[in-house]
């Protein structure tokens, strides 16, 4: 029989799910810049990539949230979507890395027009979320958010100018946002997969 504490664990892992928003890549261009974070790591070891149906922009990680506070954190984040109007942004087509090159431990494809409208909806979002969830452990995020999206994570940090400039671009890629979304993360034996709990509409 299971012990209390691990009963308790579980149980609480059971009422718990592990929350992102994201603004969603349409599946032509999260194949493209799969292929292009490819292409860069081909030579390149101790690389964790992204799979391609994973690929998405994150707005805001929410962390474990109890699953009876899902419904008061998605008007949250309706009415934040509500109040900002639809625009589109542009996948630049080049690859750069966090902290920086030299040092890289986050690889990602960045983004050029399009990315001040971004983090507009990223402000927006964490006031809505303060305002209406803080009392339940929604952590406040920082103002210095810039819209990414993240190919690669390299285990122990690297430098990956030469990969990256033998790789190459990919042209510009135009995407329209219309809407965002609330995403469950969940890691099995096949590694971390995505599921969509629910859509929010721009106005």
């Amino acid at each position: 029989m299971l012990s209390s504490r691990i009963y308790d664990r579980v149980l609480i892992a059971l009422k718990n799910k592990r929350l992102f928003i994201a603004a969603e890549i349409p599946h032509a261009a999260r194949k493209a810049v799969h292929q292009l974070g490819t292409r860069v790591f081909d030579n390149f070891g101790d690389v964790r990539s992204v799979k391609a149906t994973n690929i998405h922009i994150t707005l805001k990680f929410l962390g474990n949230i109890f699953t009876d506070n899902i419904d008061l954190i998605s008007d949250a984040i309706s009415s934040a979507a509500a109040s900002f109007n639809n625009f589109s942004f542009e996948i630049d087509g080049k690859i750069d890395a966090f902290p920086n090159k030299k040092r890289a431990r986050t690889v990602f494809s960045s983004i050029g027009e399009g990315k001040h409208e971004l983090k507009l909806l990223y402000l927006g979002l964490e006031e809505s979320l303060q305002r209406a969830c803080r009392q339940f452990g929604v952590k406040a995020g920082s103002n210095d958010f810039i819209a990414h999206i993240t190919i690669a994570r390299v285990r122990h940090p690297g430098d990956i100018t030469y990969p990256i400039k033998e790789a190459g671009a990919i042209p510009p890629i135009r995407i329209d946002c219309r809407n965002i979304a609330l995403f469950e993360s969940i890691l099995d034996h096949g590694g971390v997969r995505y599921i969509k709990l629910r859509e929010f509409s721009l106005k």
